[in-house]
């Protein structure tokens, strides 16, 4: 009895024959001639490398605001905020929000309705606060940095003829996003 052996293809196989044919027909093209000096051969490369942003936050991002008889006398309450720092390897802008509306009441004698926008931050203790509100406003921008540190300071506004003394929690949201 005979037996005849054929030999036996997989897909596997042919794909390896034909990948080494590919490369047999690539190194034949790209040989280049050679002069005294060696041989020489130019390839072009191609990295995309996308933005990145890290943001660290030091701190706290919520907010407690205790409004005492001398508070609402005054108006307002100063106070510091966490400190965010930047890094990226493009443009960038942080920008903060509130999440809130309103404000939390913290005890049974606060305000339920307080609007959000009874909160001012800055960069800055002493001047610049602007209304936060629950759309993202800038707080800063800029471009590739190892990292950039920006404190944030608070300023809650009080007004006696609407605020009841008490505590107020409001949570901050700071937002690291490409330019």
């Amino acid at each position: 009895m005979q037996v005849a052996l054929r030999p036996r293809t997989t897909r596997l196989g042919t794909a390896a024959m034909m990948a080494a044919g590919l490369l047999l027909q690539a190194r034949a093209g790209a040989a280049q001639p050679c002069d005294e000096h060696g041989c020489t051969v130019t390839n072009t490369v191609q990295v995309h490398v996308g933005t990145v942003l890290r943001l660290a936050v030091q701190g706290a991002t919520e907010v407690l605001a205790t409004a005492s008889a001398m508070t609402l006398r005054s108006g307002r309450l100063a106070g510091v905020g966490p400190t965010a720092t930047v890094r990226s390897n493009g443009a960038w802008r942080l920008q903060v929000s509130a999440a809130n509306e309103v404000w939390t009441p913290v005890d049974a004698g606060a305000r339920t309705d307080k609007p959000a926008s009874d909160l001012g931050w800055s960069t800055r203790a002493d001047q610049g606060f602007v209304t936060v509100g629950i759309d993202p406003t800038d707080v800063a921008r800029g471009g590739p940095t190892n990292g950039v540190e920006l404190p944030m300071f608070y300023r809650a506004r009080f007004a006696s003829t609407n605020d009841t003394p008490g505590t107020y929690s409001l949570t901050v949201r700071l937002t690291l996003v490409g330019a």
